[in-house]
């Protein structure tokens, strides 16, 4: 089996042990991450490589595609920075959508929030872990415990069924920190 990096083969092995495999592309890398994997040809996130039984022994080729952790971060910043107003606008019309009654429609779209906003608490975890400077760390940190307080708060109003406290809450206070986190966000975006 071939394995390359970037297109480069680094070597031409019967490895079929997919831990061994990524020790040995993860001990080549130099502050990047892995990015995307083919396997002859196919397109796998590094996730699905390593979560899923795969019969290496049939497969020819294996091509680890890296990019720069810098570059990565700037890309998710970006991507983030697009995705924070949309996720502001649909607590917005949820939390109008808890005043007006419509609890049922107001609760699909905030589940369907909720979702984004995991991914995003999850990508700007992941860059504050990555990033050296300790006072963003520290910030970035703060005003994600904050945020994950006030969404407790929101939780616990929706299960007590408290739509009029929940709407407020969306409409003020978790609506308030996502601003906080879109200027952090391009206080990150700034730094790289």
């Amino acid at each position: 089996m071939n394995i390359y990096i970037n297109d480069k083969l680094i070597e031409d092995t019967d490895k079929t042990e997919k831990n061994n495999i990524l020790k040995l592309v993860e001990s080549k890398l130099e502050n990047e991450i892995i990015d995307t994997i083919h396997l002859d040809e196919v397109e796998v996130s590094l996730e699905y490589f390593q979560e899923n039984e795969l019969d290496l022994e049939r497969i020819d080729e294996i091509k680890f595609e890296s990019k720069k952790v810098e570059q990565l971060i700037t890309e998710t910043l970006k991507e983030a920075e697009d995705y924070l107003p949309k996720l502001k606008n649909a607590l917005n019309n949820s939390a109008e959508l808890f005043k007006n009654g419509k609890e049922a429609d107001a609760s699909d779209l905030l589940d369907k929030t909720l979702e984004g906003i995991q991914w995003y608490l999850e990508v700007i975890n992941g860059i504050i872990s990555l990033i050296d400077n300790e006072e963003l760390k520290d910030k970035g940190n703060k005003i994600l415990s904050d945020f994950n307080q006030a969404l407790n708060r929101a939780m616990i109003a929706l299960q007590n069924e408290d739509y009029d406290y929940l709407g407020d809450l969306l409409e003020v206070e978790i609506v308030e920190y996502l601003g906080k986190l879109k200027d952090f966000n391009q206080e990150l975006l700034e730094e790289y």
